[in-house]
């Protein structure tokens, strides 16, 4: 084989990796259950849907409008030695509010000008230049245990010049650090200089012991690039106006990073709930939303309310990223892939709509369903779009266990079995508050044996399983390997609480299964019942009452004879017609569980005029005859 050809047969393969057409059956019942769930989480929404979205919420809206206007997203060097380098330039300030506090006050209280700024900064500029960590944390921790009444420090400092033994001092002073003892006693670089600077840093800083202590253990904190970029960052200070010195200093406080090296500020994320905060509007909006959730559930314009239904769900979790977590996750993922494929082409009311207008069409034609038609209404036509949504999902899949699996080898707790065991009896998520639950656990304890070997056992499961389903999944293994993921999910589901999330779990592993196996375990099974309609494939409104017939017969029980009126017959008898429409639905299979609406009042006759319309007979006018000339 030619090297053309060779290179031909992968490219072919590749396409037909990701671009060949598929039953869309597994795609629809995957709609048909994430449809459900989506509806489910936002229908507990209701009732609390201002603590969780409105203005005044838990995350309040003045809150979430401040990060996505102004977060700052930070990255680093991709190539060269700046790869390997701490990836976030700029100042830094503390994480804890109270120390936060007290560094953004000291900032704050420094000299505006140059000049009156230098002095301060002059012994952090000291430490910093020595390149030599120890010396540096030993400089600063001196100047904490410095006293802070003026003239038991200028002894301390005096001292320190002199370098006065321990037994010779007339004060309590810390220990003179070794970086002071190797410098002359006068000069430029002498522990003279060293002691101005030290007073004037020390000045500098806030009169509260405390705060005092803050502010160094933060300088300390930093590593000497990190200070160096605070120390930067002070200077600039002194550049701007009064107006830009203030953004800065608010910005730093609240994000914790300059704004001048983000990537990019702000967030472009969309949310309903960023516009409508009133609670008549949000009661209607939240209303609206369960409606076209329910429809795409249901598979009524699929194409377009896929689309409204992911942009309703991001709108939820962009407003409230508190509540993000991983059912979330799972959920924005499987709405992507179901709104990229066709997911209204099988099991939706979409294809019920495709299945009458095809039946119509083949009645009026020919007064029966021809043989293109019937495969038509026997399946769906295989669909792109649904095998590339349903390829995306199973690769995406792979990732999420190949992750999932390869993060649980990186720590200790599921070498030792820890993790399983907080999994048992976490009391947060298991059933650890059910006595028998309680029970089961003690007795499975009380031997270390069979704890242990119980413990390996699940351990193992989890890996394999996670690990192995990237790799089996596209073997012969697959069912096992798939059966192996569901039963890990039932597990979850079960000792740890997560139903949602396990179910969408599940439900993304149904895109191993294919669609001829859905479809069999839904319409395998085909009824001896038959039921023969006779129409007059010329009159519209009995058209339109046998294409219904026909759109809901799943399991191809109606016959077609020619007629003068619609007729249905049974073994061959005709039926009654004030009973024909619920003998028709009693007779299909999947219009038995819901017959009985035939006799609901109302209801129940409108019912019988979709299946069994009364047509108006041709309306007769006799004229009377006109006296003419001659005539008596």
């Amino acid at each position: 084989m030619s090297t053309t050809a060779r290179l031909q047969g992968t490219w072919q393969g590749w396409l037909n990796f990701w671009f060949a057409p598929v039953d869309p059956t597994t795609l629809g019942f995957i709609r048909l259950v994430t449809g459900f769930a989506v509806l489910y989480v936002h229908i507990a929404y209701c009732f609390d849907l201002r603590a969780f979205f409105g203005p005044e919420g838990w995350y309040g809206l003045q809150y979430v409008n401040r990060e996505r206007w102004e977060a700052p997203t930070q990255i680093g060097a991709f190539w060269g030695p700046e790869a390997w380098q701490e990836s976030f330039k700029g100042a830094r300030v503390p994480e804890y509010p109270h120390r936060r506090a007290a560094v953004m006050a000291y900032i704050r209280s420094l000299p505006t000008e140059r000049r009156d700024l230098e002095p301060r900064l002059a012994f952090i500029d000291r430490i910093n230049q020595t390149r030599d960590t120890v010396a540096a944390s030993a400089a600063l921790a001196y100047v904490e245990l410095l006293s802070g009444d003026p003239e038991i420090r200028a002894t301390q400092l005096k001292e320190m010049i002199e370098l006065t033994p321990p037994g010779q001092r007339t004060v309590s002073a810390p220990p003179v650090p070794d970086y002071f003892v190797t410098l002359p006693k006068t000069g430029d670089n002498s522990r003279t200089k060293v002691a101005e600077e030290i007073e004037a840093f020390f000045k500098s800083l806030p009169t509260d012991t405390e705060d005092r202590r803050f502010v160094i253990t933060h300088l300390l904190e930093l590593d000497r690039n990190s200070r160096e970029a605070f120390l930067q960052f002070l200077r600039d200070l002194t550049t701007v106006s009064a107006e830009e010195r203030a953004d800065r200093l608010n910005y730093l406080e609240y994000w914790n990073t300059e704004k001048r090296y983000a990537y990019r500020v702000g967030n472009p994320i969309f949310s309903l709930w960023f516009h409508i905060s009133e609670p008549t509007e949000m009661a209607i909006a939240h209303g609206v939303i369960l409606v076209i959730m329910f429809l795409f559930a249901i598979g009524f314009c699929t194409r377009v309310t896929s689309v409204l239904t992911w942009l309703a769900a991001i709108s939820y979790i962009h407003r409230n990223q508190q509540v993000l977590f991983g059912m979330d996750t799972m959920m924005n993922i499987l709405l992507i892939y179901l709104m990229i494929g066709n997911s209204g082409a099988a099991l939706s009311v979409d294809r019920l709509i495709a299945r009458y207008r095809a039946a119509k069409n083949s009645l009026r034609r020919s007064g029966g369903i021809d043989a293109v038609t019937r495969q038509f209404l026997e399946k769906p036509p295989a669909s792109v779009s649904a095998g590339f949504a349903l390829r995306l999902l199973q690769v995406h899949f792979c990732f999420i266990y190949m992750a999932a699996g390869l993060s649980k080898l990186k720590g200790a707790a599921w070498w030792n079995t820890n993790a399983y065991w907080d999994t048992l009896a976490n009391p947060e998520f298991t059933l650890i508050h059910y006595h028998w639950y309680e029970w089961l656990v003690r007795q499975m304890v009380q031997e270390r044996p069979v704890y242990a070997i119980a413990a390996a056992l699940a351990v193992a499961f989890t890996f394999i399983a996670e690990i192995g389903l990237p790799f089996l999944v596209w073997t012969r293994l697959r069912p096992y390997i798939v059966i192996m993921g569901f039963l890990l999910h039932a597990g979850v589901a079960i000792f740890m609480g997560l139903w949602i999330f396990s179910l969408l779990m599940m439900t993304m592993l149904l895109g191993y299964i294919p669609g001829c196996c859905i479809r069999e375990r839904l319409f395998g099974t085909k009824s001896d019942e038959k039921v023969t309609i006779r129409l007059d494939h010329k009159s519209e409104p009995q058209l339109h009452a046998a294409a219904l017939a026909q759109a809901v017969d799943f399991d191809d029980q109606i016959d077609w004879q020619p007629g003068n009126h619609i007729e249905v017959l049974v073994q061959g008898q005709p039926v009654p017609r004030d009973s024909a429409a619920k003998e028709l639905l009693q007779r299909l299979s999947w219009t038995r569980s819901w017959s009985w609406l035939v006799s609901v009042p109302l209801l129940g006759g409108l019912i019988e005029r979709q299946f069994l319309p009364r047509e108006a007979r041709p309306l007769t006018l006799e004229l009377p005859t006109p006296n003419l000339p001659g005539s008596r």
